[in-house]
């Protein structure tokens, strides 16, 4: 890398952090934020950044990473009871706005393939913004949820044939168009099943010994080695480099490292995303901004009502509820990413003018702006206009929901015992555990145990911390019980906290981290055995109690007497 691609970056990173802040205080999304500093910054204002494109490869990784990490939420089995939302709807879906755009363009006086391009491009909504936004709303598994992530899957797929017929648009040569489809076929084919096989055979292996390690680092450097090889293996095939993060992320997704890879995947997905989105607000074109900005809002209007009304109408004519229907159109009004690609695409090659393309980037650019605010209050616009039971969410591996139930930190010898006396005391809980081998015995015999680290407060949430009852934390190391007592009270106030640590002298400082029990594992086997051999030298059994509660009363240990 350059010394001045560097300072460019670091401009971009740190207006990119300055925006947010700012903006957030404005109660402005975190997408919307990254925009307006793109456009800041960009070659329309600015100029900081002249030359935006030398970005946007990198920055393609936010949108892979993005996919992977919602491919995590779908098994394949999942994905086969979608195949409704994902063909039926996703299909009638794209083909009802590209028709509908084909012909308002067309009467606009665009050639045929002008308006082909321009409606395919407006067709497709945005997979960054719709899932991030339904991530964040916590309606990813959600019915409308589903059918949204469904129609953006086909529109993904959609979007490579698109792609594909770019070139032959610009070249002209009509009898192109079936070979180079087929060939984009037949390569998907490939790489799809290239990439389930390696998912179901050879990833619980690689995962099964990484995570024997236990080394956070090795853990991370592999979900990042997987995710780009899938990612570079589709783009080879000159395919959507999101397509092979998707189906190797939907590969990983039932199984006990599931949370684990999340929590570690995110960081790196939200700063890529960010700067994603950084550099499509580099793209607007601030002069045809200030003099055509009132044709453009109004055009933003009515793509926005446009795609609102056809998506509400397919979801609708295929037979769920009116309220989804709705909620759905609500999701999916704006124009996306790969419609922007799209067009960029079809203006190198020639196949819609300069003018054109500006100007239908500007359109989608705004209706990019505006959706998360739609995302956010569609539901509850949806709920509004027409009442209904709202659908329960399912989370792979824990139920959707849970209430008063145990957070069992560490599945060894203790934790196990303490989920056997829960069970048996009709008590619900979560175990957490790092040894990969005992996590997959447990699951085997249906405990609910994940793979994870246990001072992961990202992971703790997913086993809904705020909803537990107790949390047991059975840590032999003492660095890791104060690290875990620090995050758990940085979330959670007042949920009650047992640790079980080494040794009695570090009772006093794990009590005043947060902890409101602590009980020392040398302790433990010291007043079994003393019982044990109180009572074989026939001193009585209320005898032997009452010593034993004066001894740990004498130590201050509370809660064992």
């Amino acid at each position: 890398m350059s010394e001045s691609l560097f300072q460019q970056f670091v401009i971009i990173l740190s207006f990119s952090l300055l925006g947010v802040l700012v903006l957030r205080r404005l109660r402005t999304a975190s997408i919307v934020a990254y925009m307006v500093v793109g456009a800041i910054i960009g070659p329309s204002a600015i100029g900081w950044i002249n030359e935006p494109e030398q970005f946007s490869f990198l920055a393609e990784f936010g949108v892979v990473f993005l996919l992977f990490a919602l491919g995590l939420e779908f098994n394949p089995r999942k994905m086969l009871g979608m195949r409704f939302a994902v063909f039926y709807v996703g299909g009638f879906q794209v083909l009802s706005c590209t028709a509908l755009f084909y012909l308002s363009v067309s009467l606009w006086g665009a050639s045929p393939a002008e308006a082909l391009m321009i409606a395919g491009a407006l067709a497709l909504s945005s997979t960054a913004i719709v899932t991030r936004e339904l991530g964040n709303n916590g309606q990813i598994h959600s019915v409308h949820g589903q059918l949204s992530i469904g129609v953006l899957l086909f529109q993904d797929l959609v979007a490579v044939v698109f792609l594909v017929l770019v070139p032959v648009l610009g070249s002209g040569e009509d009898t192109a168009i079936g070979p180079a489809l087929a060939e984009a076929g037949i390569n998907a084919a490939i790489v799809v099943s290239i990439l389930l096989a390696v998912g179901y055979w050879l990833l619980p292996h690689i995962y099964k010994e990484v995570a024997k390690s236990q080394s956070s680092e090795i853990f991370l450097l592999t979900t990042l080695v997987i995710v780009m090889l899938a990612a570079w293996l589709t783009h080879a095939f000159h395919l959507s480099m999101t397509l092979g993060a998707f189906v190797i992320g939907m590969m990983l997704g039932e199984g006990p490292m599931k949370y684990q890879i999340e929590s570690d995947i995110r960081p790196f997905r939200d700063i890529l995303l960010g700067l994603f989105f950084v550099t499509i607000g580099m793209s607007i074109n601030l002069e045809l901004l200030l003099e055509f900005w009132p044709r453009l809002l109004m055009f933003t209007a009515i793509l926005i009502l446009v795609k609102f009304l056809a998506v509400s109408a397919v979801v609708k004519i295929l037979g769920h509820s009116g309220r989804d229907a709705l909620t759905v159109g609500f999701d999916l009004a704006q124009a996306g990413e790969f419609g922007l690609a799209l067009l960029a695409l079809a203006l190198s090659n020639g196949v819609v003018p300069a003018d054109q393309a500006s100007f239908i980037t500007l359109i989608a650019i705004f209706s990019m702006m505006l959706s998360p605010v739609l995302i956010r209050h569609g539901t509850a616009l949806g709920q509004r206009l027409l009442p209904g039971n709202g659908s329960e969410t399912e989370v792979p591996g824990l139920p959707a929901k849970m209430n008063n139930h145990v957070i069992i930190a560490g599945y060894g010898r203790l934790g196990s015992l303490l989920a056997e006396f829960l069970e048996s005391n009709g008590i619900s809980y979560v175990a957490i555990d790092f040894n990969i081998d005992l996590v997959h015995s447990a699951r085997k015999q249906g405990k609910p145990v994940v793979y994870g680290d246990n001072n992961d407060l990202d992971l703790l949430q997913h086993c809904h911390l705020a909803e537990a009852r107790l949390i047991v934390l059975t840590f032999k190391s003492l660095s890791e019980g104060k690290r875990a007592i620090n995050r758990i009270r940085s979330f959670h106030k007042d949920i009650p906290i047992i640790v079980r640590c080494q040794e009695h002298s570090h009772y006093e400082e794990l009590i005043s981290l947060g902890a409101n029990r602590v009980i020392p594992e040398v302790l433990e086997s010291s007043l079994i055995i003393t019982r044990q051999m109180l009572q074989l030298l026939d001193i009585r059994e209320d005898e032997v109690d009452q010593q034993v509660a004066d001894y740990l009363g004498s130590l201050k240990i509370k809660g064992l007497e």
